[in-house]
């Protein structure tokens, strides 16, 4: 074992004492006795939300330096150890346990074992997930270079709660990727331990522990337990919750709600589908309490608030979204397009699903579409109905229930792991007087999920654990060769960092590991700005982009100070109104453009000059459905002479000709309709658009094109880069990177 591995654990061990070590200092305040089985997860997940705050307020004051964050870590678990006997005064040995009168849970402890070391070595290995190696652990290398928080409009990403990242920031900080992936594991290992006590709390220990290994051995919770992810954060989250409100309901005593308020607002900012608990706790404590009600609501939602807000308000100052990305229609930014949200809404909304029918069987045993299945056991899911026999199994099942209304927003696999323990627990509580019958569907879970078996049934290309990769979790095979071959878009960051100057920006038509670079990589459909430099480049070699089609509006000569492009029409669902340039003329010639002109749109005012810089490489679009009242505005500063209307635009912008009208505002300030029904031309392609296209990122200070090939756009780009202005300075994989040639950048 290399000294890096050894820090890489060391750095997990931190995060994971200082949260237990939080928990405990929390909980001691509480004045709740728990079972030994009990404490350890509930006082994990607790500190967590305690410790993430903790970090919150270190970035957020800029103080993020690795001597701030050990005096944290240091200094909670140094309160803790020094209060200990006061925690052990009221910890109550409550559960009766004992393995020689329980001798089948020696084979539930195996299994547990055997995957818990794959799950080990895998989570240890460097990290080589998507999403874990891109924005997750992206924005935590970002803010610890910075020391703190700083405003990222170019990452839609970063408007997200980061309850998890902040966690994974402390472990960052010391051990590097694998160290976040190890912390996040921790929860897995936490999740099962809490759903054994719950078992033993209902005085059935198998219930408790078969539940906990469904969960556990689950294919998808496996691998995303393993990495960077935060979805098994949340479901440890969401299932302390439904753990502290039945304490609180077995014991009533209210601190115990100052728990459950603080993992409400946690789960809200780890992950925002998750603070549909906020609601459950809120609803259940009212209708289990009745009386006095106001102090215990109160003081569960302040609660909560200490953990929503700071991200809320750090959305506000940043992004003027306070629920970022996810307000774009409602809190309009320049930083974010409607559309954005709305295709990406979408897609998760289906995967591509042809048949929507089929995603009981993709869920649980192809993974075809829906990237990575939970297992063929829950086929047998509807077994938790009998559950509802039971006062337990009613609550696990309401619970399970409120955390799956989000999951048909987003139907991939993984956002199924939250709602897994409740009804997991409720299947082996429906079947808990037969504890053979309990054994017999963990032992085929297990056979089942293993991964040489998973090849037999699943999608070969299943988002699941394949490999035992000891030699690159022990440090025998280097980090830079192992994630060569195992992470696609790795090379492509390592090339970026060695040929990329600092300070430099790069346009990458793609996803890429991007927290492998200490560059500033602008994935194309991450924000608006990138997707800007995105279309110029479109524009540049794709024809049905290209400005083909001027619509002119001719009228009898008048006066105008304020006059506007109305639409009319209520357009398809996938289609964008967009105009390249737009024109005034007085007699056949161009009225000059002004400073003093203010030019206005709706929707996206803030590209509007797109429509008015004379560029055909770009162009402003509405990038949300055209509806009627959508327009581009002009006020002239004074009243100006015009006769016609010039409205520059592509091919197939030609649709929407029936649906514009001009409109020019009369002296009583009504807008009145002077033209409709526009003449169509054709407008001849300049042969150096490519080269504006360039242009315009060089302008935007982007000097670096990243284009993987296959992508659109690469085949023309490679064919004749000099037509485009780059040359091409390398090559990873199967991508290219361009850099952009200074001469002659303006035709």
């Amino acid at each position: 074992m290399t000294l890096h591995a050894l820090t890489v654990l060391a750095a997990a061990a931190l995060v994971v004492c200082a949260c237990y070590a939080a928990g405990t200092l929390v909980i001691a305040r509480l004045d709740v006795p728990l079972g030994r089985a009990e404490r350890f997860p509930l006082a994990f997940v607790l500190g967590a939300a305690s410790v993430h705050l903790a970090m919150f307020t270190l970035f957020a004051l800029k103080l993020a330096s690795k001597p701030a964050l050990l005096i944290m870590a240091f200094g909670t678990m140094a309160a803790a150890w020094f209060l200990r006997n006061r925690a052990r005064k009221i910890e109550a040995g409550r559960e009766k346990f004992s393995w020689t009168d329980n001798q089948p849970a020696v084979g539930y402890a195996m299994i547990f074992a055997i995957f818990t070391v794959l799950y080990l070595v895998n989570a240890w290995a460097p990290e080589a997930s998507s999403d874990g190696s891109g924005y997750h652990l992206e924005l935590v290398a970002r803010y610890l270079r910075a020391h703190g928080f700083f405003p990222i409009t170019t990452n839609m990403y970063a408007g997200l709660g980061q309850g998890a990242e902040m966690l994974y920031a402390l472990a960052f900080a010391f051990g590097r990727h694998a160290a976040a992936a190890l912390v996040h594991f921790s929860f897995a290992i936490a999740l099962a331990m809490a759903m054994l006590a719950y078992g033993l709390r209902l005085g059935k220990w198998w219930v408790g522990a078969g539940a906990a290994l469904l969960v556990y051995l689950s294919p998808v919770v496996g691998k995303d337990a393993t990495t960077a992810y935060i979805d098994v954060v949340s479901a440890a989250i969401a299932f302390s919750i439904f753990y502290w409100l039945e304490i609180w309901d077995e014991s009533r005593n209210d601190r115990v709600l100052i728990a459950v308020g603080l993992l409400a607002g946690y789960a809200y900012a780890t992950k925002y589908t998750a603070v549909v608990m906020l609601p459950y706790a809120l609803a259940y404590v009212a209708f289990r309490k009745r009386k006095q009600l106001v102090k215990p609501m109160l003081a569960m939602s302040a609660c909560a608030a200490a953990m929503i807000l700071p991200w809320m308000i750090k959305d506000w100052i940043f992004l003027r979204d306070p629920i970022a990305p996810f307000g774009s229609s409602i809190f309009r930014t320049p930083y974010l397009h409607v559309s954005t949200i709305a295709e990406w809404a979408e897609y998760l909304r289906n995967y591509a699903m042809p048949d929507r029918r089929k995603l009981p069987l993709d869920l649980t045993i192809h993974g075809s579409f829906v990237q990575g299945i939970i297992g063929p056991v829950f086929l047998l899911a509807p077994l938790a109905l009998l559950a509802l026999r039971y006062r337990a199994g009613r609550r696990l099942l309401l619970a399970g229930a409120v955390m799956l209304t989000p999951y048909f927003a987003n139907i991939g696999a993984r956002f199924l792991i939250p709602c897994l323990p409740f009804f997991a627990m409720a299947m082996t509580l429906a079947i808990g007087n037969m504890p053979r019958a309990v054994a017999a569907l963990v032992l085929f879970h297990a056979i089942a999920s293993w991964p040489g078996a998973l090849a037999s049934y699943a999608d070969p290309q299943l988002w699941s654990i394949r490999n035992f990769p000891v030699e690159a979790a022990l440090g025998r095979e280097s980090e830079d060769g192992f994630l060569r071959r195992s992470l696609g878009g790795y090379a492509e960051a390592r090339m970026i960092e060695a040929r990329v100057p600092r300070g430099e920006r790069v346009l990458a038509m793609g996803s890429i590991a991007t927290s492998y670079t200490t560059r500033d990589v602008l994935v194309n459909f991450q924000g608006a700005f990138n997707q800007l430099l995105t279309d110029s480049i479109n524009i540049g070699w794709y024809d049905g982009y290209r400005p083909k089609s001027v619509l002119v509006f001719h009228f009898p000569e008048r006066e105008i100070r304020r006059i506007r492009v109305l639409q009319t029409g209520q357009l398809g669902p996938h289609v964008q109104w967009s105009v390249h340039e737009l024109r005034y003329l007085r007699g056949g010639v161009e009225l000059a453009r002004s400073s003093e002109w203010k030019l206005r749109a709706f929707p996206n005012s803030w590209e509007v000059q797109l429509a008015f810089d004379d560029s055909p490489a770009t162009r402003w679009k509405t990038w949300e459905t055209p509806a009627p009242g959508m327009f581009i505005e002009t006020d002239f500063g004074a009243e100006r002479a015009v006769d016609e209307v010039r409205v520059e635009a592509t091919d197939n912008d030609r649709y929407y000709q029936k649906t514009l009208q001009v409109e020019a505002m009369d002296a009583a300030g009504k807008w009145i309709r002077i033209a409709d029904h526009p003449e169509e031309r054709d407008l001849a392609v300049p042969n150096w658009l490519r080269r504006a296209a360039i242009y315009e990122l060089h302008a935007s200070g982007v000097n670096y094109l990243l284009m993987q090939d296959g992508e659109a756009g690469a085949n023309d780009l490679a064919d004749d880069p000099d037509a485009w202005g780059v040359e091409a300075v390398a090559r990873a994989r199967q991508s290219t990177l361009y850099k952009i040639a200074l001469s002659e950048m303006r035709p």
